[in-house]
């Protein structure tokens, strides 16, 4: 059960990555042909795609956490020997998640700031709302290290004491 959801979940981040960017790709070919063909611009298109670039960033980050793709630095763990390496894994995770986990709180409440604010961003929407992919993203990747730190945790108490 938990694996089919799991697929689901993988599928809707992919499938809304490539939505974000095809609309990134078709709003700035469509400001470009009108400028060059019509002398025309788009007032929204380019507020419009800062805001799809920041969620495909964010959910890029969140496709890159999930296949372990994300930028890590690996060199103690390249030196260690083969029996402290989980110990190493573990503390990365684990230090990932902490970090995200502040992360998503400090973002969720700069949004909770903004919402007070009351301003509004593209096609007037509230900007707190355009804003909400910063705390679910760095929640969700809190999430994932620190399933990562659990596994890594699971591999270093399975193993024998020298």
């Amino acid at each position: 059960m938990f694996r089919s959801w799991s697929r689901l979940w993988q599928r809707c981040e992919e499938g809304l990555l490539v939505v974000l960017m095809a609309g990134m790709v078709l709003v700035s070919f469509a400001q470009i042909a009108l400028r060059n063909l019509c002398s025309y611009s788009l007032p929204w298109a380019e507020p419009l795609v800062q805001v799809l670039l920041l969620w495909a960033t964010l959910t890029g980050a969140l496709v890159a956490t999930r296949q372990s793709r994300h930028i890590h630095i690996d060199l103690l763990l390249r030196l260690a020997p083969e029996r402290v390496r989980p110990v190493l894994q573990f503390g990365g995770a684990a230090a990932s998640a902490l970090i995200c986990a502040m992360l998503a709180w400090v973002a969720t409440r700069f949004a909770i700031g903004e919402a007070g604010a009351g301003t509004t961003g593209v096609f007037g929407v509230a900007v707190w709302k355009l804003q909400l992919g910063f705390p679910l993203a760095f929640g969700a990747m809190a999430l994932r290290f620190a399933g990562q730190a659990m596994a890594a945790a699971r591999v270093l108490f399975r193993q024998p004491a020298r």
